[in-house]
């Protein structure tokens, strides 16, 4: 063999050598790099039938209450929902035609046990008979079923749009979270076309997703601002104040006179917040709110929008005086969800402590055992024991002998807020609420309340709503 021969063989055995270095690598790539999205794409049918093959996972609420189960056979389970319109934004639904939402969609990989590779779901099934798998983890929620279902009675008993938002504020567990409109899980496939068509915002979970403005729940924040700035809290009420030119007014044209923080908060007195905003300054009124979590993302179950102290930028260094002013009251650009707005009420609550809100408690395997538990976990430390225990003393006030009477109980002390943000300055428009805590001396729920678009103040709507759904949930928490 000559020299001519061995380089056409050494060149041949190169190229062939490059081929297979090509294909090991183009192969590590695609199992490194693309394997999830092939896995994941709809067109794969493999990953379907293995999907059809898993029994779903059960879901519970904190009493081992069963919400959601699947029944049937291989690959032809169906899903369904014991409580179709009350948990229909929370729970959400697990559908073949048209995809997941709620805690469906959020903890699908638990629900079809997929948190395992299928070679130590074998080798477990061999070791332990108990454990099948085939079926998925089960889920317990926080919630409580009957609070759940009561706020939802509530609300749809209005024919209002709204949500409630119920927590245990020592924990940050969420007890009841409802938006309402809402849809029916057990025949969300048929309905789903039509709800879209209607368009009335039946899929839309206002209670964590809606960005309303608070009104004089913000009074919240505001007076923890004042106090924590030292500023001269007397001012005498005219009825009006100017800030940057536009007057502010209180509600109804009311003048007070000579009042404190604490009047002023009890009566929600506008013209005092919009003056001493402006006296604390923006960078006092912002830090405090960024204490409380505004600007910031929350951490939960199923996907929250964020409360914003300016909702196009999250700047509050951009205030004027008017902004700043209009802020404080909450109006203008503050944007916030109920389910934020109950875990500032709650902070207050509990010595000033923001605890992370929670909706699964724990996940369990189809043997029993707990693959992921959830313990309570402190946020953030708004203010200080102090400035909480005063701002309670004046929310007690304002539902003894102010604008929250509405939601007073006869055996519990009742510590609240109302709030009224207009949406319209043509005609009464307006966005209700309340946000308060029972017992005050030793606070076992948190609510919010919001009703949107109707001619009431928060005080007429919100408060009573608030007063029974906070007497159910104390008496079904005794039980």
């Amino acid at each position: 063999m000559n020299i001519k021969e061995n380089r056409k063989i050494l060149i041949l055995l190169v190229f062939l050598i490059a081929l297979f270095m090509s294909l090991i690598i183009y192969l590590s790539y695609f199992t490194v790099f693309k394997s999830a999205e092939v896995i994941n794409h709809p067109a794969n049918r493999r990953e379907a039938l293995k999907r059809a093959k898993i029994k779903r996972g059960n879901i519970y609420d904190r009493k081992g209450e069963l919400i959601a189960y699947s029944e049937g056979e291989e690959y032809k389970y169906t899903r369904h929902y014991n409580y179709p319109e009350s948990y229909s934004h929370l729970v959400g639904y697990s559908s073949k035609v048209i995809g997941n939402s709620g805690i469906e969609a959020s903890y699908n990989k638990y629900l079809l046990g997929a948190t395992q590779s299928d070679v130590l779901k074998s080798i477990r099934a061999f070791l332990d008979k108990n454990y099948d798998k085939d079926a998925g983890d089960s889920l317990y929620l926080t919630t409580n079923t009957s609070i759940q279902e009561k706020a939802r009675e509530l609300l749809s008993e209005t024919g209002e749009k709204g949500a409630i938002v119920v927590m245990n504020p020592k924990t940050g567990e969420v007890l009841s979270m409802v938006s309402y409109p809402d849809f029916n899980l057990e025949t969300i496939e048929r309905d789903y076309a039509a709800i879209v068509e209607r368009n009335e915002g039946s899929f839309y979970n206002s209670a964590m997703q809606g960005g309303f403005a608070p009104g004089s729940i913000q009074k919240i924040v505001s007076a923890a601002a004042i106090i924590e700035s030292g500023v001269n809290r007397s001012y005498k009420d005219t009825g009006e104040e100017t800030a940057g030119g536009y007057p502010i007014k209180n509600a109804g044209g009311k003048e007070y006179g000579n009042i404190d923080l604490k009047d002023a908060f009890t009566y929600s007195v506008n013209t005092y917040f919009a003056n001493k905003s402006i006296a604390i300054g923006k960078e006092q009124m912002g830090k405090t709110a960024e204490d409380f979590y505004y600007n910031k993302s929350i951490d939960f179950d199923l996907n929250t929008s964020n409360s914003k102290l300016n909702k196009s930028t999250y700047n509050y260094e951009s205030w004027d005086n008017q902004a700043l002013a209009s802020a404080s009251i909450g109006q203008a650009d503050v944007s916030v969800t109920p389910l934020h707005m109950c875990m500032v009420v709650s902070a207050i609550a509990n010595n000033g402590k923001m605890m992370q809100p929670y909706l699964v408690s724990k996940v369990v395997s189809s043997d029993g055992s707990d693959i992921l538990t959830k313990e309570p976990t402190e946020l953030v430390q708004s203010v200080s024991p102090e400035v909480a225990s005063e701002i309670k003393d004046m929310m007690i006030d304002s539902v003894n002998r102010g604008t929250g009477k509405s939601a007073r109980l006869r055996s519990v002390q009742v510590a609240g807020k109302t709030g009224t943000a207009e949406r319209s300055t043509e005609k009464v428009i307006n966005n209700a609420w309340f946000v308060g805590f029972a017992p005050a001396d030793d606070p076992q729920i948190a609510v919010a309340v919001v009703i949107e678009n109707v001619q009431y103040l928060g005080g007429e709507i919100a408060a009573p709503m608030a007063k029974e759904i906070m007497q159910f949930s104390l008496e079904e928490l005794s039980r």
